[in-house]
């Protein structure tokens, strides 16, 4: 980044730091925006680190664990709701499902059904169409051919 010295500074400081402790922060469930405050740099520094090293598929396992981690905790928080903070909880547990949905779609995703939809109606009106067409067909004079 020739233009921009915070973003080399940045670059700078995450090649000291060992690669591990920030792939283990991916893993917790940290957010990206999360461990640029722990660290204190920038989101652009930290996306350039991620595409210079080749970690995007690093990273996308450390979501599926951390996407783990996070369904066994909706399982802790449902265990012990609280009868005067049921909503709070709830919410809680629908933002854990959410991210582990994100987060690894093979195992926690939905799968998204096609929808069908039959009209009955409309099924009976193209029968009918098709009946009045066979009529028309059958009953009407065919011309002779002139020998």
């Amino acid at each position: 980044m020739p233009g921009n010295p915070k973003v080399r500074a940045d670059i700078a400081l995450l090649e000291d730091i060992d690669d591990e402790l920030i792939l283990s922060m991916f893993e917790e469930g940290r957010s990206k925006a999360d461990i640029c405050r722990g660290l204190g740099i920038g989101r652009r520094a930290l996306d350039t680190w991620i595409a210079d090293n080749d970690y995007e598929p690093i990273i996308t396992r450390a979501r599926v664990e951390a996407a783990s981690h996070l369904a066994c905790e909706t399982l802790t928080i449902a265990d012990s709701m609280d009868a005067d903070n049921g909503q709070r909880d709830v919410q809680r547990i629908r933002t854990r499902q959410w991210l582990a949905e994100r987060w690894d779609r093979k195992t926690y995703g939905t799968e998204k059904a096609s929808q069908v939809s039959i009209s009955i109606q409309g099924l009976r009106m193209e029968a009918l169409r098709h009946v009045e067409v066979v009529e028309q067909l059958s009953t009407d004079q065919m011309p002779k051919l002139s020998t």
